[in-house]
């Protein structure tokens, strides 16, 4: 199983120049918790709703702009990128959603959330396919790192 069996296809994205308050209601219309940042279409950033709120909760005006708070350093993935492979990376990086990127245009995100719930579906119904050699222990132990930080 890879990302693109669970990749959200519908996602949140605005520009550098969108205000603050603006990302966020388009992050709220979408109900997720980041969006892309599109500039002639390509990814420079992401903007997630804890940029939004360390900005604000220091007393930052909300009309700031996305590229002023803005992660310019984003990891991506592939389509046929591994629900374990992302999750390591987001558990490694320390972030929630993961844009996914095919010949250089954003085609899909994962969230955390969504990797969640496909562990969970997996530890509750062992296996997907004959092809899953995904060792059990591997992937709680990956969930309790991106739970509790712990090495």
């Amino acid at each position: 199983m890879d990302l693109a069996d669970i990749m959200a296809t519908t996602f949140a994205t605005v520009s550098p120049e969108t205000s603050l308050a603006d990302a966020a209601r388009r992050m709220i219309e979408i109900d997720t918790g980041a969006a892309a940042v599109i500039d002639d279409g390509s990814l420079v950033g992401m903007i997630s709703e804890r940029d939004l709120l360390r900005h604000l909760s220091a007393g930052a005006a909300a009309d700031a702009l996305v590229a002023d708070r803005m992660t310019t350093h984003v990891l991506t993935a592939g389509p046929s990128t591994t629900l374990p492979e992302a999750m390591a990376m987001m558990v490694d990086g320390h972030f929630r959603h993961l844009p996914i990127v095919e010949q250089g245009r954003i085609i899909g995100m994962i969230s955390m959330r969504d990797l969640m719930a496909w562990a969970a579906l997996r530890l509750r119904h062992g296996a997907f396919d004959g092809d899953d050699d995904l060792d059990t222990a591997e992937l709680l132990a990956t969930i309790h790192r991106m739970r509790t930080g712990a090495a």
